[in-house]
């Protein structure tokens, strides 16, 4: 059996809903690289898991500061 395919979430679930920051600063960390996202046609999407890791890149460099 398959396992079930996790929800991706918009920019703004996972950058405005999620983190609380803006869509703006949102969508530059995607155009930036910053964040690994799924492209399906001209929608961007990003895994609950990329979302994590995104958040502890960004603990380790406040620890390491």
């Amino acid at each position: 059996m398959t396992p079930p395919l996790p929800k991706l979430l918009t920019v703004r679930q996972a950058f405005v809903d999620t983190l609380g920051l803006s869509l703006p600063m949102g969508y530059k960390a995607v155009r930036e690289g910053l964040i690994q996202v799924v492209r399906i046609g001209a929608s961007v999407r990003i895994h609950p898991e990329d979302l994590a890791a995104f958040i502890e890149e960004r603990r380790g460099k406040r620890a390491a500061g």
